[in-house]
């Protein structure tokens, strides 16, 4: 990056700058606000020196001391994530730090979808852990897409411009494909990613810097955007889900699933679901390293209603990663609630992950607006919050998913339970804790 073009990009990061400063320091945490961008160990010819210097002199990344930045030490995951809230303009709403001092940008980027796909605790020990590559690619695809609302790209021939592409774990692939493809990262002299490597605090520099202003990002040969056809296909008339050529509800995996007893009570699918789910009798979910993985979990594109700062509906393009079973359920699914005269607004959305062996590792489990449907325990009054902040029974958000709403309709059509619960069991969800942002191919919403 020239020294011209950082000119251009001092607006941006004045407008970081004034976001930090409404943010609170922690003593054992990086510090906030404008240093004397003037590094002993920052060679003024070093690749990184614009990118830490406009960083650095804007408060978006601080020195380790006043003279020194140590370009080549690893950054933290808690540092990144607060970094992340900053470019994301994610101001945290707790500053409950009594687990760790960047507890509450942990909190704001996860409710926000920016940790989607990744096992990273809101622990002093997960927290002060240094990133690796991996991570940080899943962090930044998923800023991209589920805050900054971009579109995805395609890029062609990935394994002619990373050298090590096919050696990437199947969970990453995606993400590392978007944060090339969108021109932020751009891998070492040799073509390599290295995924499993640390991130140094001189590449972290100029990660925020592509990522939160496009300017800057690289140019990148052969790339498309990929974009959602402006008239997808109508949803099926309820009254005959068959006469506009969408899937009928009956035919739906969940649906075949649970009257097939492909899957029992308890969420055990039998050998047909393994078969038909992960290409294996004698497999039961992805863990994310599998090199058939992509020819099991797919990418679908569905739109959905926002709201905007005016108060304004408008429309957003997501991309979900499912499994290719449930693919046109999904887009189904999506397309009801999107036509839905509720328009339902999402500002967060997630679908496969690999952080454990239930239906999100199956690619069959969908997460909503986990700050405003937040997973709970219910022996308690008021309930406690596992992850996310709150649910219709305690707030009034839009954001809210409940019973009987658009949304679990349209779910429950097609087979697709909620972790919120039924009517049967009061919408308490499951024995002692419910899940609201939660659907999945269960009926329990397991």
């Amino acid at each position: 990056m020239k020294k011209k073009a950082l000119r251009r990009a001092f607006a941006f990061a004045l407008a970081l700058c004034l976001l930090a400063a409404c943010l609170p320091a922690y003593a054992d945490g990086p510090a906030m606000g404008n240093v004397q961008a003037d590094f002993t160990d920052v060679p003024d010819d070093a690749w990184y020196a614009d990118y830490v210097n406009l960083c650095a002199s804007w408060g978006i990344i601080d020195g380790k001391t006043e003279s020194t930045y140590c370009p080549d030490d690893d950054l933290t995951r808690g540092e990144f994530i607060k970094l992340l809230t900053m470019i994301g303009e994610l101001a945290p709403y707790t500053m409950d730090t009594s687990v760790h001092w960047s507890q509450p940008y942990w909190q704001v980027v996860n409710d926000n979808g920016v940790l989607w796909g990744l096992d990273i605790p809101c622990t002093g020990s997960a927290l002060n852990a240094p990133i690796t590559r991996y991570e940080m690619s899943v962090m930044i695809s998923n800023l991209t897409s589920n805050v900054y609302n971009e579109n995805p790209v395609d890029l062609s021939d990935p394994e002619l411009r990373i050298s090590d592409y096919s050696s990437i774990a199947g969970k990453y692939a995606s993400s590392v494909l978007q944060a090339y493809g969108k021109g932020i990262l751009d891998g070492f002299e040799d073509g390599s990613f290295r995924g499993d490597e640390t991130l140094s605090r001189a590449q972290a520099a100029a990660v925020v810097v592509r990522t939160g202003w496009t300017a800057e990002r690289l140019e990148v040969e052969d790339v498309s955007e990929v974009v959602l056809p402006e008239d997808p296909a109508e949803p099926a008339d309820p009254e005959n889900p068959g006469e506009s050529g969408a899937l009928d509800p009956a035919d739906s995996f969940a649906n075949r699933a649970q009257a097939g007893g492909m899957i029992d009570a308890w969420g055990k699918p039998n050998a047909e679901a393994c078969e038909i789910l992960f290409g294996s009798s004698g497999k039961s979910y992805f863990n994310g390293s599998e090199s058939n993985l992509s020819d099991y979990i797919v990418t679908v594109q569905v739109r959905t209603w926002d709201i905007n700062s005016s108060g304004a509906k408008y429309t957003r393009t997501w991309n979900l990663e499912v499994n290719k079973a449930v693919a046109d359920e999904v887009k189904a699914i999506f397309e009801e609630i999107y036509n839905d005269p509720e328009q339902f607004p999402i500002h967060a959305l997630g679908g496969a992950r690999y952080t454990d062996t239930l239906r999100h590792s199956w690619g069959c489990a969908i997460d909503i607006n986990p700050a405003e449907n937040f997973q709970c325990y219910t022996n308690t009054e008021p309930y406690t919050a596992i992850t996310g902040t709150t649910c219709y029974k305690y707030s009034t958000s839009p954001y809210c998913i409940t019973p009987g709403s658009s949304v679990v309709r349209a779910f429950a059509k097609y087979g697709w339970g909620w972790g919120g619960g039924t009517a049967e069991n009061n919408y308490s969800g499951w024995t002692t804790t419910a899940d609201y942002m939660h659907f999945s191919v269960l009926a329990s919403g397991g």
